[in-house]
């Protein structure tokens, strides 16, 4: 059973295709060819199963890919940029082997790694969600069982940026709150994904307003051969996925997907899920659209989005327990058009121009007290939306040199609405309509002094216009090869994060002025020193040990003017309460810790990852006091191990299968709360909060056990994939929150999820 491995390979810095690269594969022999005069390459007849593959040039880094998953059902397009290497003589050798843990971007340092699509689908409990798969590298914690949200280092997980295709985009998740960073169910697909990025620390000078981590994701490119589809069906959805050429002749191709709620399908056809049960109602798309031209570059469109609803009828929510109907929708959008031109052997230029849209909104029916009728106590809109225009400019100084600079300038809108007719979830009657616009830019370099040592340097600046603040934040990093088996990395950055649009237009009623006011409007950037010293111990081709220690100062955070022990620091990724508060920039904070990785790629059919930190995470308000912040649990560890097989390793055989599970286990400290007066709650009917305390005490600690088994069939043109994955197999019960419940006038207990199996079965033809 044969298939064929075909892409194209360009230069990293002037993106200009790569003549005469020896491409060679190895899977029970070898099978080798040379890219072409536009850099493409193909070879046909590869036996299915798990192949190596090599890229080497003389002049060039090798790029040594191993244990790549190739199917019958479809052909693997594998595209590559190759940097020039110091020494510029170099022969052709099949054991180069490039480090997995070094990211896409060649610019970064330190607290980086590169992720694929397989440790995404692979990595028990992950849901084939990126943002979950991301919670088994050190320093990210899994505060919320029923979120993805990324608390990195003790940070909050508001401090994260995502991108995609070099440009910032909304939070690309199902049922967020507007301005958050994580939610429910990931709209992002992984069967549309390449290899991407995620940064925890001391990012390069081209990643702006973030001050914990980058989720950097690349889209993949359809096949500019052949049409190919796919379809699955799973606890996530019915989805269906399409690929192919748009021109042979010009090899354009395109790459869509969408997918629809499987639960929201199953009420369609009749089947009930209980009385007053929310079934999450969503469907999301991708899409990109790659031209390359002769002469006049490559031209690329790509999209993603999605829609979300839940409601609950008659029943309690733990966010709004006085309401009996809630109905939320939640909606993203991002669709650009990029233009990639290479400027000559040694330069290129990349131009692009993106629109991002975010809307959260929620409808809230209260019971009557003198009606006995449900009458609408609360609605509420929050929309934002950018339009954003880049322009990036790539050169090589030689073997040694590069230099990359970027300049992005954003018309930033906002619509918030909200009509609260009984409570004070929202501000109250908010009505603000408006845009804003930023500037910011970019330039950084790389010197690679030695084949050992290289320096990177940058430096990003941000003016927001809306308060005419702004920022200039350096970069540094070093990268010191001590012998073929260890390195060491040292980096340092400043980042800069500006406030939600909605905090900087809350209004308030002043009697000083007998006038409505924005008291938050002058709030300053929140800012983070970042300092990471790093080792790597290479112990095998496919085992790392990896070690960081760190430290975080960070300052101007918005704190609220009364309530000192309330900070952005802290907030979640359902925080309605920071609307309608006073802030000022005048809280400081500091995060650090120690994180250990041991790790092995899969090879020979094992895999293992065993991560554990330790940390401190506290900030300091205006009251002098000296506080954790809310996701200060102190620890965080996991444990994977995995392991794949094959019953039939002949290219003969009419069906092969393989086979595949892992086990992982979780711990983590317990989340930080403010405790509850319970005498005094009883006696007023309404929670008091012992505020002296706040983050004082935590819930016991974190304990999760996850399993996840599969089976492939590849057939003649078709594979065929069936999966059961089973979250928290031992049935812990970790706390989600310990709260005051007035109508039993009592503490009550919520626990996150219980045992959850699910399953999967997708197929590609």
């Amino acid at each position: 059973m044969i298939q064929t491995v075909k892409g194209r390979v360009v230069d990293d810095i002037s993106e200009q295709p790569l003549v005469g690269v020896g491409v060679v594969v190895n899977n029970s022999g070898y099978l080798a060819t040379y890219t072409d005069i536009d850099g493409y390459y193909s070879i046909p007849n590869v036996p299915v199963g798990r192949i190596t593959i090599l890229f080497s040039s003389m002049g060039m880094e090798s790029i040594y890919m191993e244990n790549i998953s190739l199917n019958s059902g479809k052909e693997l397009v594998i595209n590559v940029t190759m940097r020039e290497d110091v020494m510029t003589v170099r022969e052709i050798v099949i054991t180069a082997e490039r480090d997995k843990l070094r990211p896409v971007n060649d610019m970064a340092t330190v607290s980086a790694r590169t992720f694929s699509v397989a440790d995404a689908e692979r990595y028990a409990g992950a849901m084939s969600d990126i943002s979950r798969m991301a919670q088994n590298f050190a320093g990210v914690g899994t505060p919320n069982d029923s979120n993805n949200d990324i608390v990195i280092r003790g940070n909050s997980p508001y401090g994260l940026l995502w991108r995609m295709e070099g440009v910032d985009i909304y939070n690309p998740n199902h049922f967020a709150d507007g301005g958050a960073t994580g939610g429910a169910i990931s709209m992002l697909n992984v069967n549309t994904l390449s290899n991407s990025d995620f940064y925890t620390s001391a990012f390069p000078a081209e990643y702006g307003n973030a001050y914990s981590g980058v989720f950097d994701i690349h889209l993949r490119e359809g096949n500019y051969d052949k049409h190919e589809f796919t379809g699955q069906l799973g606890i996530n959805g019915l989805e269906v996925g399409v690929e192919g050429p748009v021109s042979r002749k010009l090899k354009a191709s395109y790459m869509g997907a969408y997918r629809y709620s499987f639960l929201d399908a199953l009420a369609y056809l009749g089947f009930e899920f209980g009385t007053g049960s929310a079934v999450p109602r969503y469907q999301d798309w991708t899409a990109k659209i790659n031209v390359p031209t002769p002469k006049g570059g490559t031209f690329s469109f790509f999209t993603i989005g999605g829609t979300g609803k839940v409601s609950i009828v008659d029943g309690e929510s733990d966010f709004y327990n006085y309401a009996d109907d809630i109905s939320t929708q939640s909606g993203m959008a991002v669709a650009g058009i990029r233009y990639q031109k290479s400027l000559g052997h040694n330069q290129s230029l990349n131009i692009a121009l993106a629109g991002s849209y975010s809307s959260f909104s929620a409808q809230i029916d209260s019971m009557n007290a003198e009606t006995l009728l449900k009458d609408r106590s609360q609605d509420a809109l929050l929309m934002r939306e950018f339009q954003s225009l880049q322009a990036v400019h790539n050169v090589k100084l030689g073997s040694r040199v590069s230099l990359r600079s970027g300049l992005v300038g954003k018309r930033l809108a906002y619509k918030f609405i909200s009509n609260d007719y009984s409570m004070t979830t929202y501000p109250k009657d908010v009505n603000e309509m408006g845009y804003t616009f930023l500037l910011s830019g970019f330039s950084e370099v790389s010197y690679r002094a030695t084949p050992k040592l290289t320096l990177d340097a940058g430096v990003n600046a941000q003016f927001l216009f809306l308060n005419q603040t702004w920022n200039i934040d350096p970069r540094f990093g070093l990268s010191w090869k001590l012998k073929d088996k260890h390195e060491i990395t040292f980096g340092y950055g400043l980042h800069s994060q500006y406030q939600g649009l909605e905090i900087y237009m809350t209004k308030l009623f002043s009697q000083a002025v007998d006038s409505k006011i924005y008291p938050n409007r002058y709030l300053d950037m929140t800012r983070a020193h970042h300092l990471v010293l790093g080792y790597q111990w290479r112990i095998a081709p496919s085992t790392r040990f990896k070690a960081e220690v760190y430290y975080q100062y960070l300052y101007n955070i918005p704190v609220d003017l009364y309530e000192p022990y309330y900070a952005v620091v802290n907030l979640s990724g359902m925080s309605f309460d920071k609307y309608g508060r006073v802030y000022v920039s005048d809280a400081t904070g500091y995060n650090y810790g120690l994180e250990l990785t041991l790790e092995r790629f899969l090879s020979r059919g094992w895999y293992y990852m065993v991560t554990a930190s330790v940390f401190e995470s506290k900030f300091r308000s205006i009251d002098n006091i000296l506080r954790n912040t809310r996701y200060n649990s102190n620890f965080v560890s996991n444990i994977l191990v995995g392991k794949e097989f094959e019953l039939s390793k002949k290219p003969t055989a009419r069906n092969i299968w393989t086979f595949g599970g892992d086990v992982k286990f979780s711990f983590a400290g317990g989340q930080r709360y403010i405790p509850v007066d319970l005498d005094a709650s009883r006696a007023t009917g309404t929670t008091v909060y012992i505020y002296e305390q706040a983050y004082v005490p935590r819930h016991p600690f974190y304990m999760r056990g996850d399993l996840k088994a599969w089976a492939k069939i590849q057939q003649q043109k078709v594979t065929h994939e069936i999966g059961v994955e089973i979250r928290n197999f031992t049935n812990r019960k970790n706390v989600y929150s310990y709260e005051y419940d007035v109508k039993l006038e009592d503490m009550r207990t919520s626990y996150q999820t219980g045992l959850l199996p699910l399953g999967y079965y997708r197929i590609t033809f």
